[in-house]
């Protein structure tokens, strides 16, 4: 007869059973580890989501020799492009009197203690009758002026016409007492806005430039008149050629003769013998189809009394930055820019919403970049941040759903 494998009643033998417990203990093992590493990488902290540009959008310098532009032949000068920087400058770069350019910073200051809704007059304000019996000395010295008298009601808005459209040195320094009690306060609160903004070679000492301790550069007005354009209600007031007394009198032109040429929406002369003929002007052009917003200073003009030699070199350069701009649409509506990555091995591509254009000149580097958090979950078609260049956004909008199985990919990721 054949031996039988098992023992009695049918057990295995002791070489099978050891061999079935080992088997089972490698398997409990096993499970134990496996358990383990599902424990450890659903522990591990999930990376961030991260979203990279195509390498052709990471990008773009406009072909071409930089642009020389009709500079004056003293002073200085500076053009800016909003969002793109400075498009040449000439000169030396050494602190002059402003005269009435100043009163950008009275009106930047003012506005932004005093805000002024769209369309609103503001507040009203009244002469004081001190300054109202200083007049007789200010039209002595030839100061520009409004004809006021004492407790005579100004709106803010009136306030801020008179200011910059005919320069009235009396209302400046009635802002000045209106906003801080006198312009000595006043006055250090525009060295302060002119710190704060990065005017590092600009010294205010009185609020209307009258004074010739009150000096600045080309570049460092650029940066005010730049900030100052960003507040609708000062944008509004600067666009307007003419003052209408709030009495009936006659209507009194403004110094800014360029309005409503080459673009041109803004901006503010002065003139002193200290000063010469200075001009800070803002000019708006769509190119290829983009909005674009210059902004110039010209500054230690000669002239005879007046600031016409400044204002015709702005209109010059303002003429010329137009024509040196060009545009370049770098993707389409509908195309795949970057992609977001969940750091696990998930990728999901990011369309244009719209054409990316971008609008510079000969020589110039426009950088790319996206901006917008990333959220866990969205679906195909939801918009996720945008696309940045220069002063533009571009909205980006997901190719494919965001989210999707997470416990899968926290599991197999590697890194």
């Amino acid at each position: 007869m054949r031996p039988t494998q098992g023992g009695r009643h049918g057990r295995p033998a002791p070489a099978r059973r050891g061999t079935l417990l080992r088997a089972l203990g490698a398997m409990v093992v096993a499970l134990i580890v496996a358990a383990a590493l599902v424990t450890a990488q659903l522990a591990r902290p999930v990376p961030e989501p991260s979203v990279r540009l195509s390498h052709a959008l990471s990008g773009h310098t406009f072909g071409g020799p930089a642009p020389v532009l009709p500079w004056p032949a003293q002073g200085q000068a500076v053009v800016d492009v909003e969002g793109l920087g400075t498009m040449g400058a000439s000169g030396d770069p050494v602190p002059t009197p402003t005269a009435s350019v100043a009163k950008v910073m009275t009106a930047y200051v003012f506005l932004r203690d005093h805000p002024l809704a769209s369309g609103s007059g503001g507040p009203t304000f009244t002469i004081s009758a001190e300054e109202a019996a200083r007049l007789p000395a200010r039209k002595a010295r030839g100061e520009s002026h409004v004809d006021v008298v004492a407790n005579q009601p100004f709106t803010e808005r009136q306030a801020l016409e008179a200011l910059m459209i005919v320069s009235a040195n009396n209302i400046a320094h009635e802002m000045a007492r209106w906003d801080a009690g006198g312009y000595a306060p006043f006055v250090r609160k525009m060295n302060a806005t002119a710190r704060r903004l990065g005017m590092t070679d600009t010294t205010y000492t009185d609020p209307s430039g009258y004074d010739p301790g009150t000096v600045s550069t080309a570049s460092d007005q650029v940066k005010l008149l730049r900030a100052a354009m960003s507040i609708p209600a000062f944008a509004d007031v600067v666009s307007r050629r003419a003052y209408v007394p709030a009495d009936g009198g006659p209507a009194r032109m403004g110094g800014n003769t360029l309005l409503g040429h080459d673009g041109v929406v803004g901006g503010k002369t002065g003139f002193t013998s200290a000063a010469g003929g200075n001009y800070v002007f803002a000019a708006r052009e769509r190119v290829g189809g983009v909005a674009t917003l210059i902004v110039g200073a010209v500054m230690a003009q000669p002239g005879a009394g007046d600031a016409v030699a400044a204002v015709e070199a702005g209109r010059l350069l303002v003429a010329a930055a137009v024509k040196t701009l060009t545009a370049v649409t770098l993707a389409r509506q509908g195309q795949r820019v970057a992609v977001v990555d969940d750091g696990m091995g998930g990728r999901t591509p990011l369309i244009a919403a719209a054409p990316v254009t971008v609008v510079g000149w000969p020589g110039l580097t426009v950088r790319l970049r996206t901006e917008g958090a990333v959220p866990e979950r969205a679906e195909r078609g939801d918009r996720l941040g945008s696309l940045t260049a220069g002063p533009r956004r571009f909205p980006l909008v997901l190719d494919g759903p965001l989210g999707g199985k997470p416990v899968v990919r926290r599991l197999l990721r590697l890194g």
